[in-house]
Order: structure tokens, then C-alpha cells, then sequence
């Protein structure tokens, strides 16, 4: 399940000596704005003035004999009127959107694809990033992709951190990819991180996509299925049970027990209905919050089967991105946190920033030994990972896991939708033979009255 979805608040403030100061901060509501605010106020001895949540804002501009009119996310309308006149603007207006479908809006998987594998085409013929994407802002069609890459751009320009330009398109990127290509942009070998996202992306798409298809007819037939229950045992038992009752005919055992069931839903199902919902919502809650997550995050990987593809697909990830960016003879601290923190999965985010990371700092302990006292690596990769460090090749040794466990999660994806088809096969057979058990009874009670 997804996080919590974070906007980017403006914190403006002032110090004891009167000096301005200003920051930035990622929360996921105002009230939570203000409270980072707060906080950074107390750090940095200063008054706050305001919280500004980055929002979006329509604007009609004039230059020359052109009119244009176009969208920008900003913390308030003087950064857009400002930004435009000094690009040779004259402003006509700058206005609130209060409707806005990109905030919701996801770009389509294969327009990311194309938009990846473009951007490491142009990035191997040695090309800036900022050029990079000023050419490929120029060819994209996809309208949500096309501003995503601007505000990029203009972040760029104002002297954003890359990756934090990146992370902010989470909501049109995903937070994974952004956070990918943010990492992407730190690296030594932009290309390749590009393409291995790129890669993963599809992999993953193709898998929904066939996911999708192989349940599709499994799902309609039991939706139908379900709504044919319901109806013979919520309308067309009960008004034979009736007849029967009525006739003095003994009501079976199995006919008795799926009437009071039915009875009792039908008394109190309001009741259920609202416990149903305040147990979805509590349950939503705390998935979303840090702490929920990183429990949620790590009794997911223990659940047979399924919990191994989430734990092989994080550590795939985390030696993907440790193969791309760890270097022999660099300090590769900061290349750990930021592979953990590509790796999907929260419980290991932690385990690798709280155990395996204060190891190697304080005690000096080797990557391996580290990455084993977290408890989350299987002992094929930590025994690749010993064998890696003793021959000084620890970056091949992660690249060799990331393909190894990219293709068994390959199979095990596959192994998975088999049995999904299979246990929803079992749900609809044990269906059809209640309905046929209940059916048999009640025409066992007919023939038992009038013959």
C-alpha cells in the first residue's frame, strides 16, 4: 500500500537579530506543517511569519504580440508573477486552481518507459541533464509529463538540489521512480540508473497487466456468483422457509443455520457496515503513519510466499541501485541510506539505516557483516556479499544479485498469479456446491409435503 502523500510547505520566518530565514519542509497537512515549523522555529531561534502549502496557480501572460496562458506550482501568486517578469512577461493575472486533476494525475507507465529510455539515450552522448530535458519537455505529448518537466527545469534553474527536484514530482512520477531518478541524479552513471528504472517499470506493468488479465473472468465470475447468493439466500429462502413453516414442515439443518445467519446480517447490518468501515479506516491510519508503516512493511514480508517476492524485490532494488553508485574507493555511507531507501520496503529501510550503517561508522564493521546484523538479507546475498568483499568486489557482487533476484522474481510472479487463478477457482467450487447442498434441501422439503 501507498504512503501518505506529502506537499512541500514554505516555512518564512525571522531571527532574533531580524535577519529573514526561510525553509522548506515535506508534510502531509497544514496542521503537520506547522508543527515542522514550529520545530525549525525552536532550532533556529526565530519567529515564524508564515506556512505556505506549494500549490497550483493558472496564469495569462503577455510578451510581445503573444498571449499565453499556462500552469505553475508555486507558494503563492507573487512567485509566478515574479517568475514571469523576469523571463520578459507582462502579467495580465495569476489565479488560484482549485480544481486541479494533476494533483491526482499519474503519467501512464509507457510514457515513462519511452521518457526514460529517451533520457539515457541523450545522457550517454554526454548531454546535461538541464538539456536533456529541455529537449525531450519539447517532443512529449503527455500534457501532465510535459509540466512535471518544467517545474523541474525551473527548480533547476533557481538552485534546487536535483534530487529534491525530482522527489517533488512524486505525485506524477510515484514516489519510488522520483526517488530513483532524484538518486539517479547524484550518481556518476545517470544513464544506467535511468534504464534500470526504466526497466523496472516495465517489469512491473507487464506483471499488473498480466495479473489483471488472468483474474479479470475469475473476478466477474465471482462477483456474479456472489451477487447470486445473496439474492437466493436473502430474498428466495426466506419466502419458501416461510411456506414450509407454515405447512408444519421440519426445516433442515443446513437451510435452519443459513436463515439465522441471514437473519442476523439482515438485523444488524448497519452495526457491520460501520464497524467494517472504522476498522478499514483505523487500519488506513496506521499504514500510513511512520511507525504503522515499518510494522505493516515488515509482517508483510512473513506472509508465505508472497512476503518472499516483496522481500526479493527490495533487496533486487537495494543491490540495484548499491551496484550503480557504490565505488571501491569512495565513502559509500550515503550510497547505503540511499539504496535502502530505494528498496520499496520501510522495515528494511530502517533495520539498514539504524543497525547496518551505525556498524560501519562506529565499530568499522565491512558491508557484509553489517548488512547480516539487520536480519532482513537472506544468506545467499550476504554469502555474495562476503565473497564480493574479500576479492574488492563488492559493486559486481550487488549488480550479480540485482539480475539474479530480478529473474526469480520473475518466475515467482508468474508462480503467484497460478495461484491466485487456483485459490479463486477453490472459492468459486465451494460456492456452487453450498448453493447446491441448499438447494437439494429445499426440494427435499417440497417432496417430503406433497408426496
Amino acid at each position: 500500500m501507498p504512503q501518505a502523500q506529502t506537499s512541500e510547505f514554505r516555512v518564512q520566518g525571522v531571527s532574533d537579530s531580524g535577519k529573514p530565514i526561510q525553509g522548506i519542509v515535506q508534510a502531509t497537512s497544514i496542521a503537520d506543517a506547522r508543527k515542522k515549523a514550529k520545530t525549525l522555529a525552536t532550532a533556529n531561534r526565530m519567529k515564524v511569519l508564515s506556512v505556505l502549502e506549494r500549490r497550483m496557480f493558472i496564469y495569462r501572460a503577455r510578451k510581445g504580440g503573444r498571449v499565453i496562458d499556462g500552469e505553475q506550482m508555486a507558494f503563492s501568486r507573487e512567485d509566478v508573477r515574479n517568475g514571469l517578469q523576469k523571463i520578459g512577461f507582462t502579467v495580465v493575472y495569476v489565479r488560484r486552481k482549485w480544481f486541479s486533476l494533476r494533483l491526482t494525475s499519474r503519467i501512464p507507465a509507457m510514457e515513462l518507459v519511452s521518457f526514460l529510455n529517451a533520457s539515457a539515450k541523450l545522457l550517454e552522448e554526454k548531454l546535461p541533464l538541464n538539456e536533456v530535458l529541455q529537449v525531450l519537455t519539447t517532443n512529449i505529448k503527455n500534457e501532465v509529463l510535459k509540466s512535471s518537466l518544467r517545474e523541474i527545469i525551473k527548480d533547476l534553474k533557481d538552485g534546487a538540489d536535483s534530487r529534491t527536484a525530482f522527489v517533488r514530482q512524486e505525485k506524477v512520477f510515484g514516489k519510488n521512480v522520483a526517488l530513483m531518478l532524484g538518486i539517479a541524479t547524484k550518481s556518476n552513471d545517470i544513464p544506467a540508473i535511468f534504464r534500470n528504472v526504466s526497466q523496472f517499470v516495465e517489469r512491473e506493468t507487464e506483471f499488473k497487466k498480466g495479473l489483471r488479465s488472468a483474474l479479470i473472468l475469475p473476478a466477474v465470475t465471482t462477483v456474479a456468483l456472489a451477487g447470486a447468493m445473496l439474492f437466493y439466500v436473502s430474498y428466495i429462502l426466506p419466502q419458501m422457509v416461510k411456506v414450509y413453516a407454515m405447512a408444519g414442515s421440519k426445516v433442515p439443518t443446513l437451510t435452519r443455520t443459513t436463515m439465522s445467519i441471514s437473519e442476523f446480517l439482515d438485523s444488524n447490518m448497519w452495526f457491520i457496515l460501520v464497524g467494517i468501515s472504522i476498522l478499514l479506516f483505523a487500519f488506513y491510519k496506521f499504514i500510513r503513519s511512520p511507525g504503522g508503516r515499518v510494522v505493516y512493511d515488515r509482517l508483510i514480508m512473513r506472509v508465505p510466499y508472497f512476503g518472499t517476492i516483496i522481500r526479493n524485490t527490495s533487496i533486487e532494488l537495494f543491490c540495484r541501485v548499491l551496484g550503480i553508485m557504490y565505488s571501491s574507493a569512495g565513502e559509500n555511507i550515503d550510497t547505503i541510506g540511499l539504496a535502502s531507501e530505494a528498496c520499496r520496503n520501510t522495515y528494511v529501510e530502517k533495520r539498514v539505516k539504524t543497525i547496518a550503517i551505525p556498524q560501519m561508522v562506529q565499530f568499522g564493521s565491512e558491508l557484509p557483516a553489517a548488512l547480516e546484523a539487520t536480519k532482513v538479507f537472506p544468506d545467499i546475498a550476504l554469502s555474495r556479499f562476503r565473497a564480493g568483499a574479500e576479492t574488492g568486489g563488492v559493486r559486481s557482487a550487488a549488480v550479480q544479485l540485482a539480475e539474479f533476484y530480478e529473474l526469480e522474481n520473475r518466475h515467482s510472479l508468474k508462480n503467484l498469479i497460478e495461484v491466485i487463478q487456483l485459490f479463486i477457482s477453490f472459492i468459486i467450487m465451494v460456492a456452487m456446491v453450498f448453493l447446491t447442498f441448499l438447494s437439494t434441501e429445499t426440494a427435499t422439503i417440497s417432496i417430503n409435503r406433497y408426496f
